[in-house]
């Protein structure tokens, strides 16, 4: 149970150095209650991935860098910060679009074609969306 802890203190203590780097809202304080629980929940699914060894920081890189779960040929995909034609990306697409205008983003950050998201896996597609999640909201 120590064990448990001390990981969770580890992945946590990633998540904050992540979010400070990135200037990502999270004093909860200063949310209301609908935003403390989509910052929580997309936390949550961050520090899954993490305690599975699926995403790490790189300090040095400013980056994440995510493992897909593909067991025969994981892919380690970099995460940088969007840019401004990133979000830019955004305005192709129609309000109803919400899904095409994320990827959009993800592709700029990835440096990944959007349509490589719609091939990914559930479980991997998870993270990816909670860090578009998080920075849009901060």
């Amino acid at each position: 149970m120590g064990e448990n802890k001390e990981s969770n203190f580890v992945h946590e203590s990633e998540f904050d150095r992540w979010a400070e780097a990135w200037e990502i809202d999270t004093d909860i304080d200063n949310m209301t209650e609908e935003d403390r629980d989509g910052f929580r929940t997309e936390k949550g699914k961050l520090i899954k991935a993490m305690k599975r060894g699926r995403l790490v920081y790189d300090d040095d890189k400013d980056v994440l860098i995510y493992t897909t779960c593909k067991k025969d040929e994981p892919e380690n995909i970099e995460i940088a910060r969007p840019k401004g034609d990133g979000l830019m990306a955004m305005d192709k697409y129609k309000d109803r679009e919400g899904v095409h205008k994320t990827y959009a983003v993800l592709g700029q950050m990835t440096k990944k074609s959007p349509a490589f998201f719609s091939g990914l896996d559930g479980i991997d597609l998870k993270p990816f969306l909670s860090v578009v999640s998080l920075f849009l909201a901060s």
